[in-house]
């Protein structure tokens, strides 16, 4: 099989033929399973109470309308399912979903359209929701939002989250042609909608047509990639095209249809290669002839593109009895060796007995994967695609999950569903400097200007409500870098350089696809502040001094004489352990505290295993 641009009659830039085997770096996931409630079509992955860690926001499948959230306890498990209610005249409840903070507010927020109105659940922080904000949208005489994607974003460029989603006017009677058409609204910040304006017309209903959002010529402006597909006398998808909208910052876009395959094609959307320009990867045809499609975005509003067969004897992607709005692949570097892998469940559909988390582990060459399957404990007939997120308390790893359901079919529903978290185990690798922030939007800067001698290290990983584009590094005013280690709603930096002597004004910037922005400001002075090891091997810690009391965040700087050659530098807060550092015997970080006493152990290790610990209490007020 092959893909058609609309204007030739036959493209395949490159033909990945690699032979799929295990990579050298291979990931490692243990199963943790959690008996939930309404058997999920969609499954979305978002921090909905504000902890760090990664929650569910799930459909409710073959039950009446409704999504049901389960909070994860940051050890892979989630607590029992809290079922809300949409005010629907559908009959199960797969309708369209969407999060981000609609109201500026600081906290997640959950959107969901239906008929010609938009909901909109604020948020209270703890993973509870208030009753919904309905606005009723003036659609086209006879449109209602069809079951496609629902985006949220901002494609004008105020600072205020929009939607974007697909419309029809289908009535079900198949003697009436149907048309639809992609939708964006314009958000007022309060969690209101207003000025609905078409921007892509598409073929006849059918369930499934997708929207994903991006940054696909890293211009700072939102941009659309909609799907859609039409089928052959016999049922089965006879193309599937490919448009990318490119924005304006003015609910105004480019449309281009960089692809036509010929058959099935789903989508998903993320910086693949780290270039800040985000791209489309996709599982292409049926099994046994699947191929991985990966598209890179470039600045010139192209893409290069590259296929590659998937050699699986069993199906790439999930099928449910109620419209699935998940993308079947997703993303995360899940073996730390700084490349973007991708992920997908594998479904024997003959007995659902050899279901398969299949990862794609990102070879050197761009389009290129080794392949490690991680087969299933327990097996039913109704599996949902993966998302990445951080459920197994690591705050650095990227983990997945999924929900399974022995449910299949109408209701009733009458059988436990269950979620089930793949943990990442990885022992070796690298995920970053910091863990990321205990909050679902926010940084955690392990090292704003660490001082050694004229260097300044800076660290910081970061999360978002929306997806993350780079991450920037701004000092005395000018941008040093800019860095793209980015997934799902998660990035981190890690940079290095000189400075004259002096103090310095610093400020991290991270951007979403849609260019809005978190920042964090500090300042470092470079020949200040010195600690001397001790005179025999050990670790001394100079601030904070034992027993006093200090502001929030707090700085902690120590130093270490150790024999032999240095492995690494440690910091453990209240026994956990927050920052690690490999180029020098001294470590200098800030961070942000609560109120109480705290322990603060330094570690100096040696490369023979030999260890060092300092020790210092100190009092945030």
């Amino acid at each position: 099989m092959a893909f058609f641009p609309r204007s030739t009659a036959l493209s395949l830039a490159a033909l990945a033929s690699a032979s799929v085997c295990l990579a050298l770096n291979p990931a490692s996931f243990k199963s943790v399973t959690t008996i939930a409630g309404e058997t999920a079509a969609s499954v979305y992955a978002v921090d909905l109470n504000n902890d760090g860690i990664t929650d569910l926001l799930q459909d409710t499948g073959q039950s009446p309308p409704g999504f049901t959230v389960s909070l994860g306890k940051g050890d892979g498990t989630f607590k029992p399912p809290v079922l809300y209610s949409v005010p629907s005249t559908s009959l199960i409840g797969t309708q369209p979903m969407a999060t981000g903070d609609f109201n500026h507010d600081g906290k997640i927020d959950i959107a969901a359209v239906f008929g010609t109105q938009i909901a909109i659940w604020f948020g209270n922080g703890d993973g509870t929701f208030q009753s919904p904000k309905i606005t009723n949208v003036a659609l086209p005489s006879g449109f209602t939002f069809s079951e496609g994607t629902l985006q949220a974003a901002d494609f004008n460029g105020d600072g205020k989250l929009d939607l974007a989603g697909w419309i029809t006017n289908f009535t079900g009677n198949g003697s009436v042609p149907s048309t639809t058409a992609v939708y964006v609204f314009r958000g007022d910040g309060a969690g209101g909608f207003s000025n609905p304006r078409q921007v892509l017309s598409g073929p006849g209903f059918q369930p499934g047509f997708q929207t994903l959002i991006g940054d696909f010529d890293a211009d700072g402006k939102a941009d659309i990639a909609a799907t859609y597909f039409v089928l052959d006398s016999e049922g089965a998808t006879a193309s599937t095209t490919v448009h990318v909208l490119y924005g304006n910052d003015d609910f105004t876009f480019q449309d281009t249809t960089p692809y036509i395959a010929n058959g099935g094609l789903n989508l998903g959307a993320g910086d693949l290669n780290g270039d800040g320009l985000t791209d489309l990867f996709g599982i292409y045809g049926y099994a046994p002839n699947q191929q991985l499609a990966t598209f890179y975005g470039t600045t010139s509003r192209t893409f290069n593109d590259y296929f590659m067969n998937t050699n699986a004897t069993y199906g790439l992607g999930t099928a449910s009895d109620g419209t699935n709005y998940n993308s079947q692949l997703v993303m995360g570097d899940f073996n730390g060796d700084g490349r973007m892998d991708l992920a997908a469940m594998s479904v024997d559909t003959t007995n659902y007995a050899n279901d398969d988390v299949i990862i794609f582990l990102a070879q050197s060459s761009p389009g290129i994967f080794s392949s490690q399957a991680f087969q299933l404990g327990t097996t039913y007939i109704d599996q949902s695609a993966v998302v990445p997120g951080l459920f197994g308390g690591s705050f650095l790893k990227p983990d997945l999950a999924f929900s399974q359901s022995p449910n299949y079919a109408s209701p009733p529903q009458n059988q436990p569903s269950y979620l089930v978290s793949e943990v990442n185990q990885a022992s070796t690798g690298w995920f970053g400097p910091c863990y990321y922030p205990r909050t679902g939007q926010g940084f955690n800067v392990c090292a704003a200007g660490t001082v050694s001698g004229s260097t300044a290290t800076f660290n910081a990983a970061v999360n978002s409500f929306g997806s993350l584009r780079k991450i920037e590094l701004w000092v005395d005013g000018k941008k040093l870098s800019e860095q793209y280690h980015t997934w799902d709603r998660h990035g981190y930096f890690n940079y290095a350089s000189t400075f004259a002597p002096g103090a310095h004004s610093g400020t991290f910037f991270a951007a979403d696809v849609d260019n809005r922005l978190q920042r964090y400001d500090f300042t470092f002075t470079v020949g200040g502040a010195s600690c001397s090891a001790p005179s025999t091997p050990g670790v001394n810690i100079c601030t904070p001094v034992n027993n006093s009391t200090v502001s929030s965040p707090v700085s902690v700087l120590a130093s270490a004489n150790i024999t032999g050659t240095l492995a690494r530098m440690e910091l453990w807060i209240d026994g956990v352990k927050f920052y690690t550092e490999t180029n020098s015997t001294t470590l200098s970080i800030s961070y942000p505290l609560g109120a109480g006493k705290h322990q603060f152990g330094v570690y100096a290790v040696n490369t023979a295993g030999t260890k060092w610990l300092g020790l210092s209490y100190a009092t945030v007020p």
